[in-house]
């Protein structure tokens, strides 16, 4: 008689995923590298035109003596390009 007990036991004291090694299929790594690449030059040119609207905004807005404004919007086009600019070294680190 076969022994269930041990055959069980020695079936879920397995460690599921020993010995894998995943590896992308085919050129995966280099499409997305190009679609990281096209997405980082699309955020460069939207940060520089984000940069030009807010410096004419901010010489509109000193001429009108209202510059609070115009300020909070340099600081979130600033850390915009912030994010776009650390974003290949963020995505580096995840993958």
């Amino acid at each position: 008689m076969i022994d269930t007990t041990s055959i069980y036991t020695h079936i879920m004291a397995q460690m599921p995923g020993q010995n894998l090694t995943p590896q992308a299929p085919g050129d995966f790594g280099a499409k997305v590298d190009r679609g990281l690449n096209f997405g980082m030059y699309v955020g460069i040119v939207i940060a520089i035109a984000g940069v030009i609207a807010i410096g004419a905004a901010m010489v509109i807005s000193r001429r009108e003596g209202t510059s609070e404004e115009a300020t909070g919007n340099a600081l979130r086009v600033g850390i915009g390009c912030l994010i776009i600019g650390s974003a290949g070294t963020l995505v580096a680190a995840f993958v």
